[in-house]
């Protein structure tokens, strides 16, 4: 049987963690740069990705396709679905790195943020992420978890979730422990894990841990060979580009007030029921500044 481009992408994804040392090199190459694989000969592919040429063909076969050839055309067929996945290095990133001209940083950081938000409004899967706001609406458990930098994001959606929706949790390390805010995870529950490049330890452990309990895991996170990504069910990349020595968060918050929306539309009378009760009892314990 023929199998897709998206079929071939997860196969892979799935599979890289168990790749030799070659064999990886290759793989990243061809899950970062898929237009490459779609628009170049196997010799272009193989120097970029600093591969033997052999090497492409070993892993082509190791995919279950007979050819380098058979796995291009695959590509070529899905072209459409990710030719507008990597947003261009805007020009201006590069020349204005380190300038003391504020205007001129500004407009980089201007540039990345915007371009990032146009990248996943314009390449996120439509129907992939109703599917994902479904499996959350009916979910026993939502857990959360989020580490390090993606701590915050973690923590904001869980507190908006939260007061909506009564069955969502969010994982924090206690006492140097996370076991007995996990142990209970099962097949009916959804875990959604945050994790940029690098990923946190903590955030890969409890998504394997729920993955092998059969719970479903959103993955968000910004690659394919992100260690995240081996334990999603569900994957959700976001772009990062920017000029900042850190990776930018823009598109990810971004990503998160998407599923936010998307889940309360779809969620009826129960969620402005929860959020009227919650808004009374805090006005009830003085949690608002008075006379707002």
């Amino acid at each position: 049987m023929t199998k897709s481009y998206q079929e071939t992408v997860e196969q892979l994804t799935r599979a890289y963690p168990n790749l030799s040392k070659q064999l990886k090199k290759s793989a990243a190459y061809v899950l970062e740069y898929p237009s490459d694989v779609a628009t170049l000969s196997m010799r272009q592919v193989a120097a970029r990705a600093d591969v033997p040429p052999p090497t492409m063909n070993r892993l082509a076969k190791s995919l279950e396709f007979g050819t380098y050839n058979a796995l291009r055309d695959v590509y070529r067929g899905g072209f459409e679905d990710f030719s507008s996945n990597y947003p261009s290095r805007a020009g201006e990133l590069q020349a204005t790195h380190g300038t003391s001209d504020i205007e001129a940083s500004l407009q980089s950081f201007k540039s990345a943020a915007l371009g990032n938000l146009k990248h996943l409004f314009d390449t996120v899967d439509r129907d992939h992420l109703q599917q994902i706001v479904s499996s959350l609406a009916t979910a026993r458990n939502v857990v959360v978890v989020g580490m390090h930098a993606s701590h915050s994001l973690a923590n904001y959606l869980h507190y908006v979730a939260s007061m909506c929706f009564r069955n969502w949790r969010l994982i924090n390390r206690k006492n140097g422990e996370i076991a007995d805010q996990v142990e209970y995870i099962n097949a009916d529950d959804v875990v959604v894990a945050i994790s940029l490049n690098p990923c946190a330890a903590d955030t890969v452990l409890v998504a394997k841990r729920a993955y092998e309990v059969g719970a479903k895991v959103v993955g968000i996170t910004d690659t394919r060979t992100s260690p995240l990504a081996t334990y999603s069910t569900d994957l959700l990349l976001t772009p990062v580009q920017s000029p900042h020595f850190f990776e930018s968060y823009v598109a990810t918050a971004a990503l998160l007030e998407m599923i936010l929306g998307l889940l309360v539309a779809d969620s009826g009378q129960v969620v402005i029921d929860n959020i009227t009760r919650l808004e009374r009892c805090r006005n009830e314990l003085g949690e608002y500044w008075p006379d707002q």
